[in-house]
């Protein structure tokens, strides 16, 4: 590979060092020299650590680089160096595409460059008055996506009465607000365009009178809401649910809303168009009951699923054991890339929870990436890893369990050839010490931080 890739016409470059390819970075730095990438204009890095991302950048940001992202260093504090090149990088003209999802812009040790061509920025989580630092600094700013926005709602904040009309597109995740909170902090964007909300927040940001009076008022150039909120208050939902069947929000605006709720668990989905929808945990335990402004449909009698897009899907050994063919209309399976499985009692997965997990994993038939894990007091033996070994399908390249005997992580590595990319968590001191451990490890790339261990498989040539 290294002899066919001519480093000088590259204008992509995509390097991880994140569970399934633990090292990959460190091996690629001994193969290529990073001044030969001249026409880069795209780079992402995974899980990188302090030396290697400021090797690579030095020479990077003296490209003519449009988009630059920095997700998930192994970095624990804020390295000056590090933080003066990204500086640097972030003042460059090209610039338009920034994401970083680790904590540096935030830092106090952290210098705003003076000008900024950039107008997309992701974050992982920011406060308030984080959020107007990085506008008044970033004056060209038109889209932000906060993978992370909580306010404590038992706080009183000062808002103050600045805005930031530069802001077109804003998203936010694992909300927990109230609705005054919301109303006080959608002021500072009055040019808002695109509005996406995920999380959860009191009974009051269920009143779709509400919304509408602040989208009349504050945001006028509204024209998509996306939104997805979580209660466990039905009562209140559907009666509150009722406001979005107003004129505004099917004639004018155009924007049906859904309800998903579920009697057994008493969880309340409510939201806008789900195809907006990828990461999922899901909570509901059926029947499912899917009302929506256009017409109330039983999960039941629809042929479509409800949420078509889910690339990552989380399940309790509980709602997996519940699964019947209505819920699993829910949700596309055959969709899912990421399957996250918890296990709490050994006992039931034997007598049925193995069934169950057999029949999701050939319905998730696009599945990369599968992850279980279990809870503290389950008995995980080499019984157990071979009944699991014998359930994961070969399209599946990267598992991520507990194996807490070294017989078990042998099972595993064995028995799983297919696999590109291991993660073993949760390893007693007695295994790292035994020495046939070092024997296993010395022709695998590997990685070992806290009580996990990262191996990756992928023997093909560079």
């Amino acid at each position: 590979m290294c002899r066919i890739v001519r480093p000088e016409n590259v204008i992509s470059l995509i390097l991880s060092n994140d569970d399934e390819t633990p090292g990959q970075i460190e091996l690629f730095l001994t193969l290529f020299d990073t001044r030969q990438f001249i026409r880069l204009r795209s780079l992402t890095v995974f899980a990188i650590e302090d030396d290697s991302l400021n090797r690579i950048l030095n020479h990077a940001i003296h490209n003519s680089l449009i988009s630059l992202s920095i997700e998930r260093s192994h970095s624990s504090n804020h390295p000056s160096t590090t933080l003066n090149i990204l500086s640097s990088a972030m003042s460059r003209p090209t610039l338009r595409r920034f994401k970083c999802t680790i904590d540096w812009l935030l830092s106090d040790s952290f210098i705003w460059p003076r000008e900024s061509s950039i107008k997309h920025l992701t974050i992982d989580r920011c406060t308030y008055k984080e959020f107007c630092t990085i506008l008044r600094h970033l004056s060209q700013l038109r889209t932000i996506v906060l993978c992370s926005f909580n306010l404590d709602i038992h706080n009183e904040y000062e808002y103050l009465s600045t805005s930031y009309p530069q802001l077109t597109s804003l998203s936010m995740g694992q909300l927990f607000l109230s609705m005054d909170k919301i109303e006080s902090f959608l002021c500072l964007t009055p040019s808002l365009v695109h509005l996406r909300l995920e999380g959860s927040a009191d009974d009051a940001i269920f009143n779709g009178s509400r919304w509408e009076k602040l989208i009349r008022t504050k945001l006028p150039s509204l024209n998509r809401f996306d939104f997805c909120f979580r209660s466990q208050n039905r009562r209140v939902i559907e009666l509150s649910a009722i406001q979005f069947r107003a004129p505004f929000w099917f004639n004018e605006k155009h924007w049906p809303v859904n309800c998903v709720y579920d009697d057994i668990m008493e969880e309340v989905l409510l939201c806008s168009t789900p195809d907006f929808i990828t990461r999922l945990e899901y909570n509901f335990n059926g029947p499912v009951i899917i009302s929506t402004t256009i017409q109330n449909i039983c999960n039941e009698q629809s042929s479509e699923y409800f949420f078509r897009r889910i690339v990552e899907l989380e399940l309790s050994q509980y709602v997996l054991d519940s699964l019947h063919s209505s819920t699993s209309k829910l949700v596309d399976f055959s969709q899912v890339m990421k399957l996250r499985i918890l296990l709490s009692d050994r006992q039931k997965y034997i007598s049925k929870t193995q069934e169950q997990l057999s029949k999701l994993l050939k319905e998730t038939n696009h599945i990369r990436s599968l992850e279980i894990f279990f809870e503290h007091d389950f008995i995980v033996d080499s019984l157990l890893i071979e009944n699991i070994c014998s359930l994961v399908p070969h399209h599946v390249k990267h598992l991520d369990i507990e194996a807490k005997t070294l017989t078990g992580i042998y099972l595993i590595l064995e028995r799983l050839q297919h696999l590109s990319s291991v993660t073993f968590r949760r390893l007693p001191l007695s295994v790292l010490s035994l020495t046939e451990w070092h024997t296993l490890l010395s022709d695998v790339t590997h990685r070992y931080n806290q009580d996990s261990l990262h191996i990756w498989l992928d023997k093909s040539p560079m």
